[in-house]
């Protein structure tokens, strides 16, 4: 059979479509899943990151909030999407922190998903009720131990950085306190606020308004070290708790199998929108604290090897869901 050249071409054109040039990455929206409250600490970081992400991409990084479940929910979402690099995860310390919690989390961290930066590191203030009389943290571990059991604090959920940082307090202070876990940081300090609680460690930028009008009283931070935006607020070990350091985190994730070069891609992308001077000053204002670069292979070490800290003070205290 002879084919004719219109007819040749045509075949050829009908090859699979493997051999045709993938379109370049990424030539549509990215979605970023917070697995939080919107209005919370992780919340504006992840919108302000997407939005210095989405100018290194050239496309529109939407962000999508899916709490609940400690964070499972979101985060199981993400694990289960379609490797493409399209659905990422903007996760806290809970991704790592949810199989030293749950029995049976619904989804595997080290097999389904992928840890590519480190954002920023989350150090929390410890603020109380100005109707409880104290002004320093020396003051409230005394006034403690001289009413065992009768403090109060709140926190963003059970397993959560608040709720660990409270239970690292009481057990180098040697007091009782009694935890009352809620479902963001946002209601947790209305509480507070209220009376009804008398005390949380909560994150700076949600944090921010109610320390300018007096409704709460900054007495110490959870970080080795001061931050810029509350520069007069010693930290714990300076107020006297020698080794207290329980500092959040906040990591890109993507679901495990993402292709090498679209993590490279990513990756690159985030490190320029971190070193981006709005960015910088914006994060800075708000208490984060930008972390170094690290390779994905540096940052999966880093974020588990932070986990297991932590999971001490979860075994500590026998805390479970």
């Amino acid at each position: 059979m002879h084919l004719t050249r219109r007819a040749a071409l045509a075949l050829l054109g009908a090859g699979p479509a493997a051999a045709q040039p993938a379109a370049p990455y990424p030539d549509r929206p990215v979605r970023l899943v917070v697995p939080y409250l919107p209005g919370g600490s992780v919340d504006i970081l992840n919108r302000a990151y997407a939005r210095a992400l989405g100018e290194q991409l050239g496309q529109t990084v939407v962000v999508e909030n899916r709490p609940g479940g400690t964070t499972s929910i979101g985060t199981a979402y993400v694990a289960r999407a379609v490797p493409d690099g399209y659905t990422l995860l903007g996760g806290g310390d809970s991704v790592e922190l949810n199989r030293y919690l749950m029995a049976a989390p619904p989804y595997d961290a080290d097999r389904d998903l992928l840890a590519i930066q480190q954002l920023a590191d989350v150090p929390y203030v410890l603020i109380v009720n100005p109707r409880v009389p104290a002004r320093s943290l020396g003051e409230l571990i005394r006034h403690a131990k001289a009413n065992p059991g009768k403090l109060t604090y709140a926190s963003f959920g059970i397993g959560g950085g608040g709720h660990l940082s409270g239970e690292l307090l009481c057990r180098l202070a040697g007091i009782e306190a009694l935890h009352i876990p809620y479902p963001g940081n946002p209601p947790a300090l209305l509480d507070v606020v209220a009376g009804r609680v008398d005390m949380m460690f909560c994150t700076i930028p949600v944090a921010q308004a109610s320390l300018r009008s007096g409704e709460v009283v900054a007495l110490a931070m959870s970080s080795p070290a001061r931050v810029a935006s509350l520069p007069d607020v010693p930290t714990c070990a300076e107020a006297g708790l020698a080794g207290y350091d329980s500092t959040g985190a906040i990591t890109l994730y993507a679901p495990a199998g993402v292709p090498a070069p679209i993590v490279q891609r990513l990756w690159q992308a985030t490190r320029a929108a971190l070193n981006s001077p709005d960015l910088v000053r914006l994060l800075g204002q708000q208490g984060f604290v930008i972390t170094p670069p690290r390779s994905p292979a540096e940052t999966s070490r880093h974020v588990k090897a932070h986990a297991a800290r932590l999971a001490e003070v979860i075994r500590a205290a026998g805390i479970r869901l």
